[in-house]
């Protein structure tokens, strides 16, 4: 197995493309995921929670669109994933402390 590693290399640039396509798919769709949580909660407050839900929805569509073309847009796969990673991260925490301060979690 450590043989089969060695004779890959992985700086050839269609693991490059192969890393992007993964944080695209799967990176986009959880960024979208932790959006849409992040604005429904901030919108509950200001309409119904039925719509609030529903235009976070909605708006998933272009966020995941858009951080596919961010993810190809970057200078290397690494920064994409590391975005990624940061933007989930934040997103996820902002959403869990507005969920703790505001009292609405469900």
């Amino acid at each position: 197995m450590s043989s089969l590693l060695h004779k890959v290399n992985f700086t050839k640039p269609r693991w490059q493309v192969f890393s992007r396509v993964l944080a695209a798919v799967f990176g986009g769709y959880a960024l979208a995921t932790v959006a849409s949580l992040f604005i429904a909660q901030l919108l509950i407050y200001i309409i119904e929670k039925n719509q609030a839900i529903h235009i976070s929805i909605m708006l998933t569509f272009l966020i995941y669109a858009g951080t596919a073309m961010w993810v190809f847009a970057v200078t290397s796969a690494r920064q994409a994933w590391v975005g990624l990673l940061k933007l989930n991260a934040i997103l996820l925490a902002s959403t869990w402390l507005l969920m703790q301060f505001t009292g609405v979690s469900s």
